[in-house]
């Protein structure tokens, strides 16, 4: 028996990831930096039209791959690889939230917004908890740094999203690339 691949899905996959690779590039070269999430908004609206496997792995790859062409996040101390670990769960979460419901409002967006950044902030505060004294910085301090450095960035992925999504999926469907099906879609 022979698996079927979804080029639509891997397709929409890529190319979220090359907006999550650009975007910091762009909000860094204009001094705007990380306190945006730059990378975090394309992989959310992203993760929305995605199934689960496709959703986690391109959350687990963008920040990889800018470290490798970009070299940002930095490997040492390793904010890439636990990058990695926030923005798959994070991507995973929408895409099971988001699917499990009958149409995809406005509403329902935040909602799915709430609960996917629940998890990748208290997975965040995990990892820096044990992963930073492993590199001579106090896990607390880090994780209570980035949880209040961050604010701005989830705000606007939480004002952007909700228009976005829909958008995204109306332009994927223009140019005949499927994102993931779903009832009242």
């Amino acid at each position: 028996m022979h698996d079927t691949i979804d080029i639509s899905g891997i397709t929409t996959a890529v190319l979220f990831t090359g907006l999550g690779v650009m975007a910091p590039i762009l909000f860094h070269a204009l001094g705007l930096g990380a306190i945006f999430l730059p990378m975090y908004l394309p992989l959310a609206i992203g993760a929305f039209l995605l199934g689960r496997a496709d959703a986690a792995l391109m959350g687990a790859c963008t920040p990889l791959v800018s470290a490798l062409l970009t070299g940002m996040p930095p490997f040492y101390p390793p904010i890439a690889v636990t990058m990695a670990v926030q923005l798959g769960a994070m991507c995973l979460a929408i895409s099971l939230v988001s699917h499990r419901l009958e149409a995809l409002s406005r509403g329902a967006i935040v909602l799915t917004l709430v609960a996917a950044f629940a998890v990748e902030r208290s997975l965040m505060a995990l990892l820096y908890r044990f992963v930073m004294p492993l590199f001579g910085v106090s896990g607390k301090v880090f994780t209570a740094y980035d949880l209040v450095k961050s604010l701005p960035g989830i705000a606007i992925i939480f004002a952007a999203a909700p228009f976005a999504v829909p958008k995204a999926a109306q332009l994927l469907r223009r140019f005949s690339i499927r994102p993931y099906e779903r009832s009242g879609d």
